[in-house]
């Protein structure tokens, strides 16, 4: 095969793909992941099974794909998670302004049934960071740094997905309200 037809057939694929994880991410707004089949996804994404299994064996390896894609996403924005910065009005909640300027997760990650994925991959992604970033500036265990990083995470997503259909103006007094709050905790540290 020429570098011309591989191209071609990279193209088509990452094409396919696309299709398939942007149904996917459709009818997780509709309905939750365990009742999506392969079929619901097939007609969402306008393909055939055939299509769908040259890219994926299963929608769970859709939904990892997902993860992945959104992760890379906010590459940067989990290592911001944890003390807010002195004399800032910017959220100290990186990843709820991400998902709050970014619609096309929000499916994903404020699924009820996908919840205890979303913090597993988020934790994956960006606890350890948080651990050896705040280790050097607390007396805190590493223990405790982990139990925090759960907490904020899972709070950041609580508060974002509650928070999603107030204004930009309410939003930023609530956003202010909890960097207060974490700044007061963190110190404390």
């Amino acid at each position: 095969m020429d570098g011309t037809q591989s191209k071609k057939t990279d193209r088509r694929s990452l094409y396919s793909q696309a299709v398939i994880k942007n149904a996917l991410l459709k009818l997780l707004g509709e309905k939750d992941h365990r009742d999506i089949t392969v079929s619901d996804l097939c007609r969402a994404a306008e393909i055939n099974r055939g299509t769908f299994y040259l890219h994926y064996g299963n929608i769970g390896q859709v939904l990892d794909a997902l993860f992945d894609d959104a992760l890379g996403s906010l590459h940067g924005v989990l290592e911001q998670v944890g003390i807010p910065a002195a004399g800032e009005d910017k959220c100290a909640y990186p990843l709820c302004h991400f998902l709050r300027e970014n619609k096309k997760y929000r499916a994903l990650f404020f699924s009820d049934s996908l919840h205890s994925q979303v913090i597993r991959r988020l934790t994956q992604a960006g606890e350890d960071s948080f651990v050896r970033r705040l280790q050097a500036s607390s007396q805190a265990s590493p223990e405790i740094l982990r139990t925090l990083f759960f907490f904020q995470i899972n709070g950041c997503l609580a508060v974002c997905k509650n928070g999603l259909s107030r204004s930009d103006e309410q939003w930023s007094k609530i956003q202010c309200s909890l960097d207060g709050f974490l700044k007061r905790g963190f110190d404390g540290l």
